[in-house]
């Protein structure tokens, strides 16, 4: 960080400065933020971006070939900006190196909203898509709107959880089997993006035969994830219901389903980075504009690959 940063202090008005994937702030948003970390990430060059689709294909047998007629449609990705602003008093950052360490630490800081926040505007948002308040359709939304071309009906794939330790069983194994019996369904690649308001309740939860269907591991890091039926949890605390994108979301939490990790699409197109400016003499008073922002976009590759369950009590 400090050596991005100090041989770039000439020019640092003018230009955005990567905050590299291999530093200490991106590293924490890779680590606590499910979108970023495993979906299926897609370069953008433009503000929109279509990622073609293929929804089945005819098979026959025997001699004679027939036309598939089947249409490929597609998703498209829409770049939103994810920012924050920081105005620091120049006697605090008096010198190069007062300056790469006070960047680095309001980099923290909004590292760990903008994950959560991000998540959130990926999952839970239960509002329609308006680029601010709903940058992006969530998975939430998805599973409880009618979709057309995806052949999807509203709710088809959510579950209700009420709070009753007895149902919890019976409800996260729906919840499952809602996304398992899909065409979108690919054991090596499924995965569970869960609120971490769930570790106790899964805690309690046995089978039929009294085994636990939460494994405990030793963290992704160690190759020994957590696991719900077998299946890898990451933990993303923007996995709550909000009506609005929110880096501290206070609705439900939710247990999500998502049959392939390839069907979460990212794209991206710039950063995180940061950018800054000194006042100037015309300026009132002696302070330094600091800049962070991330330009994301991101759909559902087809909602049938996902199913939600919401913690209603």
């Amino acid at each position: 960080m400090a050596a991005t940063i100090v041989s770039s202090l000439s020019g640092y008005q003018d230009d955005w400065i990567p905050l590299e994937w291999d530093e200490e702030v991106i590293m924490r948003v890779k680590k606590n933020s499910a979108v970023e970390s495993l979906a299926e990430r897609h370069s953008m060059n433009t503000t929109t971006k279509r990622i073609l689709r293929q929804q089945g294909y005819l098979v026959t047998a025997g001699k004679t070939y027939t036309r598939d007629d089947s249409d490929l449609d597609y998703v498209t990705l829409t770049a939103r900006r994810f920012m924050g602003q920081s105005v620091l008093d120049e006697d605090d950052t008096a010198d190069a190196n007062m300056i790469v360490d006070t960047v680095l630490r309001r980099s923290q800081d909004w590292a760990i909203s903008y994950l959560t926040a991000f998540d959130n505007a990926c999952l839970g948002v239960t509002a329609t898509e308006d680029g601010t308040n709903a940058p992006f359709t969530s998975v939430y939304k998805a599973i409880k709107t009618n979709d057309t071309n995806a052949g999807y009906t509203a709710n088809a794939n959510y579950v209700n959880h009420a709070g009753a330790a007895t149902a919890a069983y019976a409800d996260l194994s729906k919840t499952l089997r809602l996304v398992e019996t899909s065409d979108y369904w690919d054991e090596g690649q499924a995965l569970v993006i869960a609120n971490p308001a769930f570790r106790e309740v899964l805690r309690n939860i046995v089978d039929l035969q009294g085994r636990p269907v939460f494994v405990q591991g030793q963290g992704a890091d160690s190759g020994q994830p957590d696991r719900l039926f077998g299946v890898e949890i990451f933990w993303s605390r923007g996995a709550k219901t909000s009506p609005a994108m929110s880096a501290a979301p206070s609705g439900n939490p939710l247990v999500i389903f998502v049959g392939n990790r390839s069907l979460l699409k990212l794209g991206v197109r710039s950063g995180p980075e940061t950018r800054m400016a000194l006042a100037d003499a015309h300026a009132d008073v002696d302070d330094i504009a600091v800049k962070f922002r991330s330009r994301r976009g991101f759909q559902l590759g087809h909602v049938k690959g996902f199913s939600v369950l919401e913690k209603t009590a």
